[in-house]
């Protein structure tokens, strides 16, 4: 199993975790329609792990990336091999020389993680070596897969694997669509090892997992319903008023990153390859929603924003 959750580990954002029991078709959803002179970008709120239930998605959705040329993610995760992961997992995301997370950790955090690791069925010493960000990814994408949530079935990659192929649309062939990565899996892997309190982006995780099913209820609920608010409270207020410190987490997972994708989808408004240019981007919804969100950042640089 925990072979498995390495697989995938470099899919799971920690705060867009979904789950449905329901068709997706009629749902809302996050998705909004920006555009400037020359360029519409359409922006549609990933869920990373999903399952069947979540297909068909809304028409409107499917046609709005049909019409688009390109496709824009955070990240292309068909590009990124075994190999890839394996190399970036034993360079960089695991202790040398006899060292291992239990000398990172409080007394307090090592002990709820053994708690985890033991209701996830997983033996400490086959982890020990992972640092506290790839801890977090590895538990959170085998409690996802143990809740019967799959990467494979993920928002964003049912488009990127629509745009591999050639589809049939008013009679006539398409070509397979151009894929533009905001980031990359280096980047992805560096966010989480970077971060300076490990101790601390654990013991949240950890916190927050055994509430997992609860939260995840809540976060489809508003997903469906579109209710912005709400999850912009339960991803972001609810935890940050829990634990202050944790801004800090917040600002190299969210906040920056949220900076950087503005300015480069900002870029594509600007300078279209030609007239009438579409772009179909999908994100992590939590990425979008707030204050300090890509959609909100997009709006403050002028460009019309319609809720879709």
């Amino acid at each position: 199993m925990i072979q498995r959750g390495r697989q995938f580990v470099f899919l799971c954002l920690l705060a867009v975790i979904f789950c449905s029991a329901a068709k997706a078709a009629n749902d809302r959803g996050f998705f909004w329609q920006i555009s400037s002179e020359d360029v519409t970008v359409y922006v549609l709120g990933s869920i990373h792990f999903a399952d069947q239930s979540f297909y068909p998605l809304r028409a409107e959705i499917e046609e709005a990336f049909q019409r688009s040329e390109f496709l824009v993610v955070e990240l292309d995760i068909t590009a990124a091999t075994a190999d890839n992961y394996n190399s970036l997992l034993t360079s960089k995301g695991s202790y040398k020389n006899g060292r291992s997370i239990e000398d990172e950790l409080s007394a307090e955090t090592m002990n709820a993680l053994h708690e985890r690791l033991k209701s996830l069925g997983i033996e400490y010493d086959n982890v020990k070596q992972l640092k506290p960000g790839m801890m977090v990814l590895t538990l959170t994408s085998v409690q996802l897969m143990e809740l019967g949530l799959d990467p494979g079935l993920g928002i964003d990659l049912h488009f990127i694997n629509a745009s591999r192929t050639r589809y049939e649309q008013a009679d006539s062939r398409v070509d397979s669509k151009t894929v533009i990565e905001l980031e990359s899996i280096y980047q992805q892997f560096d966010l989480f090892l970077d971060i300076s309190d490990g101790d601390l982006l654990l013991k949240e995780t950890l916190h927050s997992m055994s509430e997992a099913e609860t939260m995840m209820s809540d976060i489809v609920r508003y997903w469906k319903s579109g209710d912005e608010a709400a999850m912009n409270r339960l991803l972001f207020g609810d935890t940050l008023r829990n634990y202050p410190a944790f801004d800090v987490v917040y600002e190299s997972l969210f906040y920056e990153r949220n900076r950087q994708m503005t300015e480069k989808i900002a870029t594509m408004l600007k300078q279209p390859r030609r007239k009438g240019t579409s772009y179909f981007v999908v994100v992590g919804s939590g990425h979008l929603i707030g204050d300090r969100g890509i959609v909100n950042l997009l709006k403050e640089k002028g460009y019309e924003v319609e809720r879709r």
